[in-house]
């Protein structure tokens, strides 16, 4: 019975010192939160607005709440005025000691300033966010938090941000992608941000035209990025598109036009074809190429011009010979260096875009 007790004992004291342990550690991890958030606090940059309480240990007389005037000052009680605009609070802390002491008021000062109200910096986020507006700098911030302020980008929101600074009378403006702070960890695509910055997140928009079903344009949203994903927005290619698209995009002030084989890139798989378009790029589906069959075949008139087409396969296209048609003497109209010419074809003859077939009537 005695040795049950004692193995209870025990126990009982080996879970009181897990506890133990484990309370001092969340006291730990609370103490390095409130140590880290206050140095947070100490980097702000003090200005106009921001409402302050200043106190000096063992003189209470001197404790002081006041409001940063428009030129960055405040009234102290013993040295007057005292302009704190542009320091962090810890500068703005020593300024005061400095001149207390330098006074002959108080020897070796302890100040301690709160700001009590962050009013002095403001930044602007603009474009597709869900709670645009006008928002304070309470402390250092960077993209992503004025970002997380304004509740995130929109569906119709780009991954491309705009940055606009005025920096010396001149005005600066630097695109941040945020799939490289997000996929990358780059801390270079989230910058930190200063007063009067203006956050502007673009609409990401691409245009399709041409022969698709349906033209317009349309977001980079729900992992629509590719050509092949666009295309696939706007319907795909129409019955009277070509088989060849042209690309263009915009990059680094750019223009660069591409012309991509749509039939290969399916059959292939050719991903470097069909590479991430971004707000501003467009596609065009040209209309396919024609020839045109006429004289002697069922239907003559003009058709879509197949990759490698022939001469029997263009007849074949028209419903075939007619009862008097014959496939001797043959000729194909042929826009050659801008002039129309009249050429002698045979069967096997491949055929280009516009070229017009004559099929002749048998004298027998």
């Amino acid at each position: 019975m005695k040795v049950k007790v004692n193995r209870l004992k025990k126990g009982i004291f080996g879970w009181l010192c897990v506890l133990f342990m484990l309370l001092v550690s969340v006291a730990a991890e609370a103490e390095e939160s409130t140590v880290s958030a206050s140095e947070t606090k100490r980097d702000y940059v003090l200005g106009s607005g921001d409402y302050v309480r200043i106190g000096v240990y063992g003189s209470p007389d001197l404790l002081t709440e006041a409001r940063l005037s428009a030129a960055g000052s405040i009234n102290f009680a013993l040295i007057g005025e005292v302009v704190l605009g542009g320091l962090s609070p810890q500068l703005a802390e020593k300024k005061i000691a400095d001149l207390l002491e330098q006074g002959g008021f108080v020897r070796k000062p302890q100040v301690n300033l709160v700001v009590l109200q962050f009013q002095s910096q403001f930044i602007s986020v603009l474009g597709d966010v869900y709670k645009p507006g006008k928002y304070s700098l309470d402390r250092p911030s960077t993209l992503s938090d004025v970002l997380a302020l304004a509740g995130g980008t929109t569906p119709n929101g780009s991954d491309m941000i705009t940055l606009i600074r005025s920096t010396d009378g001149k005005t600066i403006k630097q695109n941040y992608d945020l799939r490289d702070l997000v996929n990358k960890a780059d801390p270079a695509s989230n910058p930190p941000l200063l007063a009067d910055d203006i956050v502007y997140v673009n609409a990401r928009e691409v245009s399709v035209l041409g022969q698709v079903n349906r033209p317009g344009k349309y977001s980079v949203a729900s992992g629509v990025r590719t050509v092949i994903d666009f295309l696939s927005q706007a319907g795909g290619v129409s019955a009277g598109g070509a088989d060849s698209i042209i690309v263009i995009t915009k990059r680094d002030g750019k223009t660069e036009k591409r012309e991509i084989d749509i039939d290969q890139l399916y059959r292939k798989g050719d991903t470097s074809a069909n590479f991430e378009l971004a707000d501003g790029d467009s596609i065009y589906v040209p209309r396919t190429a024609v020839f045109y069959i006429y004289g002697e075949v069922q239907r003559p008139g003009a058709f879509r011009l197949e990759r490698n087409m022939n001469i029997a396969q263009a007849l074949s296209t028209g419903g075939g010979l007619s009862p008097r048609g014959t496939e001797r003497g043959i000729k194909i109209k042929r826009n050659v260096d801008g002039k129309l010419k009249t050429l002698d074809a045979s069967s096997g003859d491949l055929l280009k875009p516009d070229d017009i077939v004559m099929v002749r009537e048998s004298w027998f």
